[in-house]
C-alpha cells in the first residue's frame, strides 16, 4: 500500500481539477502569447520610445537621451493650447452627452406607438463610420451651400449663414456637438437598459404617495441610475479623450494655428508627420494617464457615495 501511494503519478492518475487545469493552461496559453504580444510588447516598446526615440531602421531603438523628452512638455506652447482644449472638448461633451442621453431613453422607456423603430432608429448615429459622419455634416453646416444655413436664413433667425467651421472657438465647439450627436446613442442604450431593472413598485408608492413626475424623477430615477450615470460619464470621457477621426477629416486641427488641437491629435502629428517618435510616445502616456486618473476619481468618488448612502 506504501509503495502504491509513494509510486509516481501518471497522468491518466490526475484528478479531475487537475485535469480541468491542465486543459484550461493548455486552450489559455495562445490567447496570453497574443496578449503579450498586442499589449505588453507595445507598452514595453513606447515606453522606451519615452527615453531613446526611433532609430535609423524601422523598428529599432535610437542612443539614450534620458527625460529629454518629458522635460520637453512644460516649454511646448502647442501642448498647453492642446491640453487647455481637450479640457474644452471634455467637460460639454460629457455634460451634454450624459444629458442627452438620459433624455432620450427616458423617453424611449415609455410606452408609445412605434417606441421599437424609435428604439432601432436610436442607434443610427453611433453606428456610422466617423468618415461619413464628417462629411454629412461637412455638407449640412457649410456656409454657402449647406441647409443648416439656408434654413435659419429663411427663418430670419441670422442674416446670413454663419460659419460654423470658420472662426474660434466656434469650430470647436462645432465639433463638440457632433461628437454628442454622434455617441450619446450608446449612453442612452445604456440608460435604457438600467432603467428596465428600475423597481416599478417603488414608482408606484411614489405615485400613490402624491409624487409629481418631476420629484419620481429626482428622488427615485436618478438614485437608482447613479452607478450608470457615472460609467456613462466615465466613458464618454474616454471617447472624448481619444477624439480623432471627425479633427481629422472636418479641420485638420485648423482653421487656426493648432485651433482645435487635442492632446491625441497631437501625439498623432508628432509621431507620423513629425516622425517625433518618442516625443508622440510620451503624448500618448499623458493621454492614458489622463483617463485612468480622471476614471480613478470618478469610481473613488461613486464608492464614497455609496458607503455614505449605506451609512
Amino acid at each position: 500500500m506504501i509503495a502504491a501511494l509513494t509510486r509516481r503519478r501518471s497522468p491518466s492518475d490526475l484528478s479531475i481539477t487537475n485535469e480541468q487545469r491542465f486543459y484550461a493552461g493548455v486552450f489559455l496559453l495562445p490567447t496570453v502569447l497574443i496578449a503579450l504580444g498586442l499589449i505588453a510588447y507595445p507598452l514595453i516598446y513606447s515606453l522606451l520610445l519615452t527615453v531613446r526615440g526611433e532609430g535609423d531602421l524601422p523598428g529599432e531603438l535610437g542612443p539614450w537621451i534620458g527625460l529629454i523628452n518629458w522635460t520637453h512638455l512644460p516649454g511646448d506652447p502647442v501642448f498647453r493650447q492642446s491640453f487647455i482644449q481637450s479640457v474644452m472638448y471634455v467637460v460639454p461633451a460629457c455634460v451634454a452627452g450624459v444629458i442627452i442621453a438620459l433624455g432620450a431613453a427616458v423617453v424611449l422607456n415609455q410606452d408609445f406607438p412605434g417606441r421599437r423603430i424609435a428604439r432601432a432608429c436610436l442607434l443610427i448615429p453611433w453606428a456610422l463610420p466617423p468618415v461619413v459622419v464628417a462629411a454629412m455634416f461637412e455638407w449640412f453646416l457649410d456656409a454657402r451651400r449647406g441647409l443648416l444655413g439656408a434654413w435659419l436664413t429663411n427663418l430670419g433667425i441670422t442674416t446670413h449663414p454663419p460659419a460654423f467651421f470658420g472662426g474660434i472657438p466656434g469650430t470647436l465647439f462645432t465639433l463638440v456637438g457632433i461628437h454628442v450627436w454622434k455617441t450619446f446613442p450608446l449612453l442612452a442604450i445604456m440608460f435604457l437598459v438600467a432603467l428596465q431593472y428600475l423597481p416599478q413598485e417603488t414608482l408606484h408608492a411614489a405615485r400613490i404617495d402624491g409624487a409629481n413626475m418631476l420629484k419620481r424623477f429626482r428622488y427615485v430615477v436618478l438614485p437608482h441610475l447613479r452607478p450608470t450615470i457615472i460609467a456613462a460619464v466615465v466613458i464618454e470621457l474616454l471617447i472624448t479623450l481619444q477624439l480623432f477621426d471627425l479633427i481629422y477629416a472636418l479641420t485638420l486641427g485648423g482653421p487656426g494655428a493648432y485651433s482645435t488641437y487635442n492632446l491625441y491629435f497631437y501625439a498623432y502629428k508628432n509621431t507620423f508627420e513629425y516622425q517625433d517618435f518618442g516625443y508622440g510616445a510620451v503624448l500618448a502616456y499623458i493621454v492614458s494617464a489622463l483617463v485612468i486618473i480622471f476614471a480613478l476619481i470618478l469610481t473613488r468618488w461613486r464608492s464614497a457615495r455609496g458607503q455614505l448612502v449605506a451609512g
